[in-house]
């Protein structure tokens, strides 16, 4: 059997963080096999204290501590501190199945030997079903194009598939391959570096592979206040991220970003009526909606769906002119605190 390290990245996360590392030390997968790597991020609300719980009785458990906040410094912490060869990752708010860790190393097997260019595999993220309404409706959302853009995260495809990008949230890497293509970028800090990464390993000739059997349960934000900060979030690092990777602009995910002057329009609907042309807009996503609900057996859901749709790619678009105007001189710093961390 393969070894294998578990990354964990934390900061404050006491409410996730027991749930979690229950469920990665109850894995089908042998113990002897894997280790699991809590790379903390500085938390001061007792996330630490639980870890060191786990530690303490588990002996394959390890406590890390990263004071430089940023994601992507701590996975790589995470990595630089594996000692086996595949490093798996998953969030410190998501619960792997029993059989997570065991279904990333088969089908790790499977695809790397039919092609050594498989440089990793991974699986879906879903909201946990009949908690929340938010989380049912989330969880139609997710699985149409308009609610992740063909994104693994959150699909539900019917089979194994080669993709360009699997989120970190539950993916499988080859070590050496991400050491060669010089782990996560730091200037990225806590938004895009999984997704800047794929597209590094895509210019080497590198692609992942989705796994259908080897979804975890995400517990995302919990209502749509939290879900519309985080979109603005993501829609702030997309702009970053095509900073760096000019070529791989895409005309969709940059509508949302179109979607904000459109909608400003609407304020001058008195003065010509090619004004009210924003509203196709909004007929055109509520016959998505009505359509996607049906199809997901939950019509009950068509206004709640419809909502989801309109203020996500508000958010998104509002953070994409955000990234487009502001750059990200906050990471820089962390770059910098990083080198002089590692220098010390």
């Amino acid at each position: 059997m393969l070894n294998v390290s578990v990354v964990v990245v934390c900061y404050n996360e006491r409410m996730n963080i027991e749930r979690c590392l229950s469920a990665l030390i109850n894995q089908t997968y042998p113990s002897q096999y894997y280790e699991i790597l809590c790379v903390d991020n500085g938390s001061d609300d007792g996330t630490r204290d639980i870890i060191r719980q786990f530690e303490n009785q588990y002996g394959f458990v390890h406590f890390i501590l990263n004071p430089v906040k940023g994601i992507a410094g701590s996975r790589n912490l995470g990595v630089q501190n594996a000692r086996h060869d595949l490093v798996a990752f998953i969030d410190a708010d998501c619960a792997a199945p029993p059989h997570w860790l065991e279904a990333l190393v088969v089908g790790y097997q499977k695809y790397h030997a039919l092609d050594p260019r498989v440089v990793a595999v991974g699986g879906s993220n879903v909201p946990p079903a009949g908690s929340l309404r938010f989380y049912d409706v989330l969880h139609v959302f997710l699985n149409t194009y308009l609610g992740s853009h063909g994104s693994v995260q959150g699909r539900r495809f019917d089979g194994d598939r080669p993709v360009k990008h699997i989120p970190t949230v539950n993916v499988l890497i080859d070590k050496q391959r991400l050491a060669e293509i010089g782990a996560f970028d730091i200037t990225f800090g806590n938004i895009g570096e999984d997704q800047d990464l794929s597209y590094r390993f895509q210019g080497k000739n590198f692609y992942y592979y989705y796994l259908k059997d080897a979804p975890v349960t995400h517990f995302l934000r919990p209502n749509l206040g939290k879900w519309n900060k985080n979109m603005f979030t993501y829609g702030k690092g997309r702009m970053w991220l095509y900073r760096k990777h000019r070529q791989k602009i895409e005309l969709a995910l940059l509508l949302p970003l179109l979607l904000i002057p459109s909608l400003l329009t609407l304020f001058f609907i008195g003065y010509s009526p090619l004004f009210y042309a924003p509203l196709f807009y909004f007929a055109i996503i509520f016959l998505v909606s009505l359509g996607e609900c049906a199809r997901a057996g939950k019509i009950t859901f068509v206004f709640d769906l419809f909502l989801l749709y309109i203020c996500t790619h508000i958010a998104y678009g509002c953070g994409q002119w955000y990234g487009l105007i502001k750059d990200r001189e906050k990471y820089r710093l962390t770059t910098q605190a990083h080198l002089q961390c590692g220098n010390s």
